[in-house]
């Protein structure tokens, strides 16, 4: 069901139109009424065109801007009034930038009260109107004559707004939104909540979530226009009883969402722009208020870059956290003027710490994306590394496109390659410092490239030509082992313990440096014995036959003889044959297992 603002300066007749569409007052306390003027937002419904329709009918006096702003943001489309025998006026103007900066359309333009004035003065209005428009969102937006006490126009309004909205198709992306705009208490229901609901659907027994703080709460009934529902598709106004929260801890700008699903910030990035007419562009000075959704929160902002026009990068600091995704649209107000100052689209929701990272994403994040997929790849070109599901939560459930994807990580393909490439010289360093060690240790791997451990861990087996060989990294290339084999000294060692026999000198005695030897025994070029003695594997073979001959029960005593060697080698050599399983020690002797 689509929903239409009204939108317009103060008394020209927003209230009454609504009433005379719908014939329903939208006006809800008695204040409104006794003064004639709408003071918070107002609702109607009706049926335009075979289609069901809600109103939101704002404020239009400056005074109360702030709930204007509360209801307009999850409009499809807008009902822009202007009074034929007063024109083009201030909040006019404002209400205008407001819609333009939301990007709300279409929308129809309703000249009120023109029956007060003469045909020429009524067709000046319209074009004063239309110029007015042109290169805002209303651009082009058909400008109707309406006099509601006479019912002149209504019907052709109607019509309008039954093409306008006929073509409206709410976004379902699975995760729905509802930005609250009323909260209170009915008795023997409890907390009732209203809004427009965004991005999916919901139901009866759902379990959701208020954010920010993520309080969770169950859904015992949904209204839509005083009708009792089980489920709610997006682009409905709804009313929503809830359980498990009391009204006293809702404000107007909480959302309900699906638990898990959004991250709340303080700091976000966005493309920002001034309204019409604005002497300057955005500035840092001032003190701010941003609107999004239903709320707004007092914020400090940050010009970190400036487009062509009146374009610029801003970096928005609330004092309170906000659940925000990429592509939502937001207001600036200038609390201390009391006026509209600009607006924009938010792209980055949880930008880096540090200020040069985030002027260097911004060459990621413009044009801004249009749909969640993009947005996620996006942002994980600006961040290089991120998880799957903070990018979904950050995007509306974006995923992105072209990453390299391990588990719930992602890594874009210029942080791989400037991964590939930093751990690739790191290592290509080390294998030069230590050619015969099989790779360099994860833990200085990481020291060497300033990333955190976990890190490194999540992402080295994405990288290209890098190999993870148990604690160590080696390039793919790298053989240690190998070049151990062909070191000289290795051959004058080998020589040295062919000649010694069943008998070899220490590891120590052979000449080669420990590094060496601790390649060569991976390899299988020796066998190692005893923590002391290396032995080449012809020799161990010719240990085992010689072992195979003995009688059981043999002792070390009979082993040292048959081998003609001291007990400084066999002690060792017959604990090393008990470990390979081929003897077993029984008392004092041992058995060959045959």
């Amino acid at each position: 069901m689509p929903v239409i603002a009204t939108a317009g300066h103060v008394d020209h007749g927003k209230s009454t139109l609504v009433i005379a569409l719908t014939g329903r007052d939208p006006d809800r306390w008695d204040e409104e009424k006794r003064r004639g003027l709408t003071i918070d937002l107002g609702f109607a419904w009706t049926t335009l065109g075979g289609h069901d329709v809600g109103f939101v009918d704002v404020p239009g006096h400056e005074r109360f801007l702030k709930n204007m702003l509360a209801g307009v943001d999850g409009a499809d489309a807008a009902l822009f009034v202007v009074a034929a025998d007063e024109g083009w006026m201030p909040q006019s103007e404002e209400h205008l930038a407001v819609l333009d900066l939301l990007q709300i359309s279409p929308g129809v333009v309703a000249l009120t009260r023109a029956d007060l004035v003469d045909a020429d003065d009524l067709e000046l209005a319209a074009v004063a109107i239309a110029e007015r428009l042109d290169g805002t969102s209303l651009a082009g937006a058909e400008i109707i004559p309406t006099a509601a006490p006479s019912g002149e126009g209504i019907d052709r309004l109607r019509r309008q707004l039954s093409r306008l909205i006929a073509g409206i198709e709410p976004p379902d992306l699975g995760r729905p939104r509802l930005w609250i705009d009323r909260a209170f208490t009915i008795g023997g229901a409890g907390t009732v909540v209203t809004g427009t609901l965004r991005d999916g659907a919901i139901s009866v027994g759902e379990r959701l979530a208020l954010h920010p703080g993520d309080v969770p709460v169950r859904i015992r009934g949904l209204q839509v226009h005083e009708r009792a529902v089980e489920k709610i598709e997006p682009g409905n106004r709804a009313a929503v009883n809830l359980s498990g929260v009391d009204r006293a801890r809702i404000e107007r700008g909480a959302m309900l969402g699906h638990p898990g699903e959004w991250r709340p910030t303080r700091r976000f990035v966005a493309a920002a722009r001034t309204i019409r007419g604005s002497p300057h562009p955005l500035r840092d000075r001032g003190s701010f208020h941003v609107h999004i959704g239903s709320g707004d929160w007092p914020a400090r902002i940050r010009v970190i870059g400036r487009d062509e026009g009146d374009d610029s990068m801003i970096l928005i600091e609330t004092e309170r956290p906000v659940a925000l995704r990429a592509g939502d649209r937001f207001v600036l107000r200038d609390v201390g003027h009391r006026a509209v100052v600009g607006g924009g689209e938010v792209l980055d929701p949880q930008p880096a710490q540090h200020a040069r990272r985030v002027r260097g994403s911004l060459e990621h994040l413009r044009p801004p994306p249009t749909t969640a997929d993009d947005r996620a790849t996006a942002l994980l070109e600006a961040r290089g590394i991120a998880a799957l599901a903070d990018l979904a939560a950050d995007t509306g459930g974006g995923r992105p496109e072209g990453a390299v994807v391990s588990g719930g990580l992602a890594l874009s393909t210029r942080r791989q390659r400037d991964l590939s490439r930093m751990v690739a010289e790191a290592t290509s360093v080390f294998h030069a410092q230590h050619p015969f060690r099989p790779g360099i240790p994860r833990t200085s791997l990481a020291h060497a490239i300033g990333l955190d451990q976990a890190l490194l861990d999540a992402v080295i087996g994405m990288l290209d030509g890098i190999v993870v060989d148990g604690a160590s990294v080696r390039l793919a290339g790298h053989h240690p082992d190998t070049a151990a084999g062909a070191d000289p000294l290795w051959v004058a060692a080998r020589s040295k313990l062919e000649s010694a026999g069943l008998a070899p000198p220490s590891s120590d005695e052979l000449g080669l440096d420990q590094e060496v030897v601790a390649a060569l025994l991976r390899s299988g070029h020796l066998i190692g014995v005893g923590g002391e003695f290396a032995y080449l594997p012809t020799t161990i073979d010719a240990i085992v036959e010689l072992v195979r001959t003995l009688p059981d029960g043999f002792t070390v005593a009979d082993f040292r003889d048959a081998l003609a060697i001291t007990r400084k080698h066999a002690v060792p050599l017959l604990e090393w044959l008990d470990g390979t399983g081929l003897t077993r020690r029984v008392g004092d002797g041992r058995v060959v297992r045959r």
